[in-house]
């Protein structure tokens, strides 16, 4: 009687070697099984965007630029990079930083804009990235020889993506893309920190539940976002026949000094 042939299962891959997995195009990832770190590859050589070679997410956004997939990645703590999208140009990788934010236990993977699912606001960096094309927004807060005081946050995009609002400590300005700001709307100071004060409590709780945890998250970038989720909801993008006004609470927009009222 013939003896029984015994499947043998396949040894597992030794750990000690790296593994490499297809993003799409010409991008690949590589790394050790048991970490979560991996190196970017492009055309099988290692990519380094801004010096940055580890990685601990790497995705591919969906567009296409250059024949190649856009990646959206967030570098390593000692990196030093944050969070960047990456797309080719004449057969070249090239990057731009979407957030300085460098933290893997709380990494910064914007805040999907409410009513927006193809807009993601990097608060902490104040841009923007349609994700349904790769464009980044960035938009300029202050006139020409104009010091500004306020750090910008910019907390919510126009429907047609030319017109951004950023929130300072004394108002919200408007501004074109490539062209500058146009108009302020007076929400003040002290109209803020009224309306911010649940937001406050809420990243508070919520860092401090995190600690409590054993966790941690970024409670200014997590207050930050609160703020842009408020902005959101009380103020809404109208478009008139003049262009685009930045509504509510009872405000409307100012037109700056030498600036037309409104912008098409």
């Amino acid at each position: 009687m013939p003896t029984a042939a015994h499947a043998q299962a396949a040894a597992p891959a030794p750990t000690y070697l790296k593994t490499t997995e297809p993003l799409g195009g010409a991008f690949e990832l590589e790394g050790y099984p048991e970490s979560n770190l991996r190196q970017i590859k492009y055309r099988g050589k290692v990519y380094r965007p801004l010096n940055a070679y580890e990685f601990i997410y790497v995705k591919a956004l969906g567009p296409m630029q250059g024949g190649q997939p856009m990646l959206l990645a967030v570098s390593n703590d000692f990196m030093g990079v944050g969070t960047i999208l990456i797309a080719v140009q004449n057969d070249t990788p090239l990057a731009r930083v979407l957030s300085p934010t460098v933290d893997i236990r709380d990494p910064d993977m914007g805040l999907a804009q409410p009513g927006r699912q193809d807009l993601l606001l990097f608060t902490a960096g104040s841009r923007a990235l349609v994700t349904s094309t790769g464009q980044v927004l960035w938009f300029e807060h202050a006139l020409p020889k104009e010091y500004v005081h306020s750090i910008p946050l910019l907390v919510s995009v126009s429907p047609d993506n030319r017109h951004g609002a950023l929130l300072l400590d004394n108002e919200i300005r408007l501004s074109v893309s490539d062209k500058g700001p146009y108009a302020s709307v007076p929400f003040t100071k002290a109209m803020q920190q009224n309306a911010f004060k649940a937001a406050w409590d809420q990243s508070y709780a919520q860092a401090k539940q995190a600690l409590h945890e054993g966790k941690r998250i970024d409670q200014r970038r997590l207050y930050a976002n609160l703020k842009a989720e408020w902005v959101n909801r009380n103020f809404r993008w109208q478009q008139t026949q003049d262009g685009w006004q930045f509504i509510g609470q009872g405000l409307k927009p100012v037109a700056l000094a030498g600036k037309p009222r409104q912008e098409r």
